[in-house]
């Protein structure tokens, strides 16, 4: 998470949250997605770095194909601010 400071999150973000997955794909450039993060500890600080896993939306897999290489970079926005920025470790994606 970004810090405070750097214009991230003033509080913390718990299991479940839903910001929004910044992602570039195919041709289409930069383009928001429904996504659910579940963090290590069940919550994450600004400042502070997790490993969490996504579940993304239907509508992600299926334009994406299911290919998120590792070492992808993503981001998380809250409206057009970026509040996290992640690479992917490990993809599960099963096509919906």
């Amino acid at each position: 998470m970004i810090k405070t400071e750097y214009m991230g999150r003033q509080g913390a973000v718990y299991d479940d949250y839903r910001g929004q997955f910044f992602w570039h794909i195919n041709d289409v450039n930069c383009t928001d997605w429904d996504a659910r993060y579940f963090f290590e500890n069940g919550e994450l600080a600004p400042g502070e770095e997790s490993m969490c896993k996504i579940l993304l939306s239907n509508n992600l897999k299926n334009a994406s194909k299911g290919k998120f290489p590792a070492d992808s970079q993503f981001c998380i926005r809250e409206g057009s601010r970026v509040v996290a920025v992640g690479r992917v470790i490990e993809s599960k994606v099963k096509n919906a």
